[in-house]
């Protein structure tokens, strides 16, 4: 059972301040998200991308954390506006990943390399068109208010805790929730076989960490020790997942058969060596779902 509705002035200054530096983490998100769209926008470098794109996660874990405790109803089409603008940049985020691997993996008068590269500055070239049709056509000023809305709601009657407790349980419950899938794929995540369990540990570390980014200043604790390990294993997972984007991406590319078996004999030898760098880590540093609200 939820726990009752109550009135602002029976809370706690103790849960008042926590609500209050929710709202400001939360605000100060979607502040970046603009900022980081405006750059991509005028300038469309490589980091501004990747951040944007990372903006638009850390802001909708920010938007399903806080809403229920915001009364500010269904947060359906907002969560989904982010999301789009989320999977609208992946496709130039891979491209770009895929130039800098493959300009540091291989010899670059290669001629074989050097025709790839070729190919990709220029999928490069019409993807950042699409993207910018996408941001442009980026409704911010409605999602504004909806932000705006779920921010007022944290410091109004209606929120649904009564104090420090109750709010902090709250948090900890959605801690053992985010943490339990880790905790089932960890086991077989080392699995040369078990692609989908590596790709699936990967999202679940990547929402636990976001968690903890944005409880910190929430709770004003230091998680510095956990997120910098959990850092390690989105690091180590995701390099293995921009292996297979790779692949997926060279394979709608025309190359001769020469071309592909090179550059599929250079991805084979990135996962392997990736593969092993990951069970190491797990092996000498297993993940926790420590968390001290």
């Amino acid at each position: 059972m939820k726990p009752a509705i109550s009135s602002k002035k029976h809370r706690s200054p103790e849960t008042d301040a926590i609500l209050l530096r929710s709202q400001k983490v939360l605000l100060k998100q979607w502040d970046e998200l603009l900022r980081l769209r405006r750059c991509v926008l005028k300038g469309a470098a490589p980091d501004d991308i990747h951040d944007l794109r990372v903006a638009s996660r850390r802001l909708r874990a920010s938007v399903g954390l806080f809403a229920p405790l915001s009364g500010a109803g269904s947060i359906g089409g907002l969560k989904r506006n982010l999301r789009k603008l989320t999977r609208s940049l992946g496709g130039l985020r891979n491209i770009d990943e895929a130039l800098l691997f493959f300009q540091s993996h291989a010899p670059l008068e290669n001629a074989e390399d050097s025709r790839l590269g070729g190919v990709l500055a220029e999928m490069r070239t019409v993807e950042l068109k699409r993207i910018h049709k996408v941001l442009k056509a980026f409704d911010h000023k409605q999602l504004d208010k909806s932000l705006h809305k779920i921010a007022k709601g944290l410091a109004a009657d209606r929120i649904r805790v009564g104090d420090r407790r109750s709010l902090t349980t709250f948090f900890s419950e959605i801690s053992v929730k985010l943490f339990q899938p880790i905790l089932d794929l960890l086991a077989s995540a080392t699995d040369p076989e078990q692609r989908e369990s590596r790709h699936a540990l990967r999202i679940a570390i990547k929402k636990w960490r976001y968690f903890l980014e944005i409880m910190a200043p929430v709770l004003e604790r230091d998680y510095g020790v956990e997120l910098g390990l959990l850092k390690e294993y989105q690091t180590a997972l995701g390099r293995m997942n921009d292996v297979a984007e790779f692949t997926r991406l060279c394979r709608n590319i025309n190359l001769s058969a020469a071309e592909r078996e090179h550059i599929e004999k250079i991805l084979l030898a990135e996962d392997q060596l990736l593969l092993e760098n990951f069970a190491g880590l797990a092996g000498c540093s297993p993940l926790t779902g420590t968390f001290e609200p």
